[in-house]
């Protein structure tokens, strides 16, 4: 069916436009030397290659309309061409493309080779159907070319911004794709093409200073439209010159009247697109009245019994619905420019009155970038009824098949009025589906102060992971931690504080705090002192004081140590690698061989992908702590059991890219992200802790555990999503810069090495890092030297020789 269409559209578009294609054909050479049409390579259904006909827009270096032809960039048009862009005819030889079946006339946008290939997961789905002339993307990115234009590289901004965009879409069209849908895209098109939107509004907007006036000149226009229709109506479009006479007669009386009362009812002072309910009531109202009062003077002050009674009633009807629908029509006219395509697909959960304002604030609003697919109320009553036309699509229950049958972007909580529990139970469980959930406040919440429309905002690390968070437990944890004496090092920092608010809900029978830094250690103490019955210790150290570690440990001899006290940034450390090889290389050893020397149970460091085939000096100290510990381990003068747990970036941390982005997102932008290429793994830092808890439950001595932390991420892919959950566009509201790597940052981080094993464990979500019996004999020397190391160059030249 819709090859036939297609077909039978391009042969009658052909014959109607031959004398167009004649007449541009004849421009293009009177302008320029050279053919008349641009032919380009693209890839079609089935990544069939296939020739692209467009008119040519350039004087002479075709290839400049490479990046036009693909993204409406500025190529230095002919005048002709300029014209053809402007009213988008430059496409119109496509439809021969259409006629021979490389294309349709609706579909997703035909792209270069070079672009498919580089997201061709992407297009695997996409193009199990034919590009077509005519899609979303088409119909709803109208300001691309504005957005490329005076850029630096406008093709690496296509690719990486706007070229994800486009690939959103033209999922979502294979996802919809009918005839239905296709006549539905084709109309909107032709408004697009044909409706002066821009015009019009620049048009208002220049009129507003005068925005009183010409409404009342409007409304009173109407009521005279109106009294002309009633009498043209009632004398079948004849009016005899008795009755005309007697309505110019009346006619002053009438504007007057209507006048006083649309004043009266401050019809002249409403804006036209918030138009509602309460509106029309006041329009019934001062057009009834002024009906009224018409009728009793007409009638019974002047004793006019000729005027036709019909009349009052056909002119009440017309005035009630022009200045009804010219507030319609200007609402219509503004959500015109509302573009529909960008928007994230969104599931509300709750069918209230809450979703309902909700729902009719999206509709009327051009600056929220989210479609309603469908409502979630667990009222099994409510199933499939809808509300403003969006249908209530189950219960919670329902939602793993309803998210994959949908797939949608945003989850949006419109339950402002239920208890604090409910909603914290409701965000739990949507949590589990890898994707950003938003919680509409309450109004009373927002009028008493103890909430604000920010909350809708709200950003946190679930909401950019790109995944489901790890929340399983396979192995019991409670018995390494219950009633024992646990110490954890760097207590204040973002992995240490987790662990030890996660520890000290385990019930340990006390819970040693060692930290250096004095407010991050108070702040600490005082959250756990509130929720926990646990004996918390804090104490003020540093793992570098050799004597205050051991003094520690002699006096409360704890169990089980976790080592997470580290200097982590990368480029920072870079331009200090001294102090970087003294604490997570020199403390960790004396914290290692106090452990041993004090009989604690087990000793689990916390490491990082970054000690994967190191090449900066942070990812070095780390590499040579864990070649540290592996060798103490093999010691046999000690019982305890040494752990190592390496895993990725953990979100929202300290120094991470979420609170940086969202700095840089509250300022305006830029958002800054180093190299497009650029992917790390992500974790949350409750589920890497979690984690961690589940590896120090299960090894026996010597081992190293690698935390599964799901696919690679893109940076670029976290910066767009980020600013999308503010509600902001890319390259219209914020734009994103590329800035370069930075000392000693790698593309892509690993989680093994290339001389380990990886071996599976009782939890799903760990993995074990098995050495090749490879001996760093480098590691046994330093271990046998001083605690003391010199500053300078020769701190990197260790390094070096340490890591391998």
């Amino acid at each position: 069916m819709k090859r036939l269409f297609d077909i039978l559209f391009s042969v009658v578009a052909l014959l109607m436009l031959a004398p167009l294609f004649l007449i541009v054909a004849i421009l293009i050479k009177m302008e320029s030397r050279g053919p008349v049409f641009f032919r380009q390579k693209r890839i079609g259904r089935g990544f069939m290659p296939f020739t692209l006909y467009t008119f040519r827009i350039t004087a002479g270096n075709f290839s400049q309309q490479d990046l036009a032809a693909a993204a409406g960039g500025d190529v230095g048009s002919t005048r002709v061409g300029g014209f053809l862009r402007k009213t988008r005819l430059t496409g119109l030889p496509q439809i021969w493309n259409v006629l021979k079946g490389d294309m349709s006339i609706v579909g997703p946008h035909p792209e270069l080779e070079k672009y498919v290939y580089k997201y061709v997961d992407d297009y695997n789905g996409i193009l199990k159907v034919r590009p077509g002339i005519i899609g979303v993307a088409s119909s709803t990115c109208s300001d691309e070319e504005a957005m490329l234009s005076g850029r630096d590289n406008s093709e690496e901004y296509y690719i990486h911004v706007l070229l994800p965009d486009k690939i959103k879409m033209a999922k979502g069209y294979v996802k919809r794709a009918s005839l239905h849908y296709d006549l539905e895209l084709i109309a909107l098109t032709l408004i697009n093409l044909l409706y002066p939107y821009k015009t019009f509004t620049r048009t208002v907007e220049a009129l507003l200073p005068y925005r009183r006036v010409i409404v009342v000149v409007a409304e009173l226009t109407i009521c005279v439209i109106s009294i002309f229709l009633a009498f043209y109506i009632r004398f079948d479009g004849t009016i005899p010159p008795l009755h005309l006479e007697l309505l110019l007669r009346y006619l002053p009386l009438l504007i007057l009247i209507r006048g006083v009362f649309l004043f009266a009812f401050s019809l002249d002072r409403g804006l036209w697109q918030y138009a509602s309910v309460k509106d029309l009531f006041n329009i019934t109202a001062a057009v009834s009245f002024g009906t009224l009062f018409f009728f009793a003077i007409v009638r019974y002050l002047f004793g006019e019994l000729g005027y036709p009674r019909s009349i009052y009633v056909v002119d009440w009807f017309f005035n009630i619905f022009l200045l009804g629908g010219v507030r319609l029509l200007w609402r219509l006219h503004r959500e015109r420019g509302i573009e529909q395509g960008t928007k994230k697909r969104v599931i509300v959960i709750g069918a209230g009155n809450a979703a309902d304002m909700l729902l009719r604030d999206l509709e009327s609003s051009p600056f929220y970038s989210y479609h309603v697919i469908g409502l979630i109320d667990d009222n099994l009553r409510k199933k499939k009824l809808k509300i403003r036309g969006i249908p209530i699509i189950g219960t919670r229950k329902d939602l793993s098949t309803i998210v994959e049958r949908e797939e949608p972007d945003e989850f949006l909580v419109a339950m402002p009025s239920v208890a604090p529990s409910v909603m914290q139970e409701v965000v739990t469980e949507l949590r589990l589906y890898g994707l950003p959930v938003k919680m509409l406040p309450g109004l009373m919440g927002m009028l008493n102060g103890r909430s604000s429309l920010e909350q809708i905002k709200v950003v946190e690390p679930e909401d950019v992971l790109f995944r489901p968070p790890a929340h399983e437990e396979y192995v019991e944890v409670k018995s390494l931690m219950q009633g024992k004496r646990v110490m954890i090092t760097g207590a204040g920092g973002s992995i240490g504080s987790e662990l030890s608010r996660q520890v000290a809900a385990l019930n340990p029978e006390s819970l040693i705090l060692f930290e250096r830094h004095e407010e991050s250690l108070f702040n600490l103490d005082m959250g756990l002192a509130k929720g926990h019955n646990s004996h918390i210790i804090p104490i003020i150290g540093d793992i570098l004081d050799q004597w205050r570690v051991r003094e520690v440990m002699e006096r409360y001899r704890p169990q089980v140590v976790f080592h997470a006290a580290a200097y982590k940034h990368v480029p920072l450390m870079e331009g200090n690698p001294y102090e970087a090889f003294r604490t997570n290389v020199v403390g960790s050893r004396i914290v290692a061989e106090a452990a041993g020397e004090f009989g604690v149970e087990r000793f689990v460091l916390i490491s990082t992908d970054k000690a994967v085939n190191a090449v900066n000096v942070m990812g070095r100290t780390k590499r040579v702590a864990e070649e540290l510990i592996r060798h103490i381990s093999k010691e046999e003068r000690h019982s305890t059991r040494y752990l190592i747990v390496r895993f990725g970036n953990v979100l929202g941390s300290s120094g991470s890219v979420v609170p940086i982005f969202k700095e840089q997102i509250k300022r305006g932008g830029p958002v800054t992200v180093t190299h497009p290429e650029m992917t790390r793994f992500f974790m949350t830092i409750p589920e890497a802790v979690a984690l961690v808890l589940q590896a120090a439950a299960m090894g026996s001595g010597g081992d190293v555990f690698v935390l599964d932390m799901g696919k690679p991420v893109k940076i670029l892919d976290l910066a767009r999503r980020m600013i999308s959950l503010y509600g902001l566009k890319v390259g219209k509201d914020i734009d994103i810069k590329i800035t370069g790597l930075r000392p000693g940052e790698k593309l892509f981080e690993e989680l093994f090495n290339e001389d380990e094993v990886i071996e599976k464990t009782a939890h799903p979500k760990i993995s074990m890092a098995v050495a090749n019996g490879r001996i760093n004999h480098h590691i046994g020397e330093f271990l046998s030297e001083p605690y003391a190391v010199r500053g300078g160059d020769d701190v990197k030249e260790m390094l070096e020789r340490l890591a391998h």
